[in-house]
């Protein structure tokens, strides 16, 4: 079985090849929606989450995204302290998808995590065998974030947040160039396939 990260900056696109791999049969775990389910799932992540920035930053079903957001986006130690919190949880949870996608009755050949910041999931990188980079060009990018409803000020924060992010550390990495339209993305990584 071999494990690949998909990863890129905000509006890059990684979540669109993430679609296009699921839509093809493959298993790929979102690590965005994976940290939501375990906001709201893993009660010892809510008591330190609680702990940390108040009971405020929960909801019944999970955290205020609203709250969460604005603090990480304005202030650099809450944002360190919250990933210090989450990202253990988080890479507990991914080991465990592999794991499970292993011991299927037929095992898989290939499976995908999707996830922004693998930098901050050193122990998920080390069990990779390659990383797919998404790219497009920031201009590309900030309006991908206009369009989903960001204000210009948060779309600018956003890209701004994750300017120097590093790469993973993994023996392969795999460039996607995600300027042109869904059929020729979608054409590049089935050639990959």
């Amino acid at each position: 079985m071999r494990k690949i990260g998909i990863t890129g900056s905000i509006g890059s696109g990684k979540s669109v090849v993430g679609g296009i791999l699921r839509k093809h049969g493959y298993s790929v775990l979102d690590a965005d929606k994976k940290v939501h389910e375990l906001y709201a799932s893993d009660m010892n992540l809510r008591k330190e989450l609680s702990f940390a920035f108040g009971k405020e930053c929960l909801t019944q079903t999970g955290v205020d995204k609203a709250f969460l957001a604005k603090l990480i986006f304005t202030n650099v130690e809450a944002k360190r302290r919250l990933e210090s919190i989450v990202y253990p949880y988080l890479s507990r949870s991914i080991i465990q998808y592999f794991r499970n996608a292993f011991d299927e009755p037929y095992g898989k050949e290939l499976v995908f995590v999707e996830a922004a910041l693998f930098a901050r999931i050193p122990e998920v990188v080390k069990v990779l065998d390659e990383a797919w980079i998404v790219f497009a060009p920031e201009n590309m990018r900030y309006n991908r974030l206009m369009a989903r409803g960001l204000s210009q000020e948060d779309a600018r924060r956003r890209i701004e947040t994750q300017r120097n992010e590093a790469l993973p550390l993994v023996n392969k990495l795999v460039p996607i160039e995600n300027e042109g339209d869904m059929e020729s993305l979608e054409k590049r990584v089935l050639r990959l396939l």
